[in-house]
């Protein structure tokens, strides 16, 4: 079902969350766009409450339109993200969930659940 959405040409986690980034991720943006690595931290990045680097602006500095302008750089959890391909997926439920209106391809994959656990839907009531 997610093969229908094109991540690239949608951008809504982009303009919507905080994206934390590893050492490892602000040394490859850094040369991607030619900085020193502490160029690149003094211009993008802050520190978060966990002590972890976040970037520091939603929405996120390289979204141009609806694409990322950095994407063969693109960070570790923006690579990853909506993480459906990750195991123990009963554990992190509650932070899938959390997107679900956000994320076209999560909430597909939620309503396809739904229909084969044969989840009960409640009648939009009209006013």
């Amino acid at each position: 079902m997610d093969a229908q959405i094109d991540c690239t040409e949608c951008g809504a986690c982009c303009k919507q969350l905080m994206v934390n980034i590893s050492p490892s991720d602000a040394d490859r943006m850094s040369e991607h766009l030619q900085l020193t690595t502490p160029e690149f931290k003094a211009k993008f990045v802050e520190e978060g409450s966990s002590g972890m680097m976040i970037m520091n602006a939603i929405p996120c500095h390289f979204l141009g339109g609806s694409k990322c302008t950095a994407y063969e750089a693109r960070f570790t959890e923006c690579r990853e993200f909506p993480d459906l391909h990750k195991g123990n997926f009963k554990s992190r439920m509650f932070a899938t969930l959390i997107h679900y209106a956000m994320c076209p391809i999560i909430y597909n994959v939620v309503e396809e659940l739904k229909d084969e656990m044969d989840f009960e839907r409640e009648e939009a009531i009209s006013t």
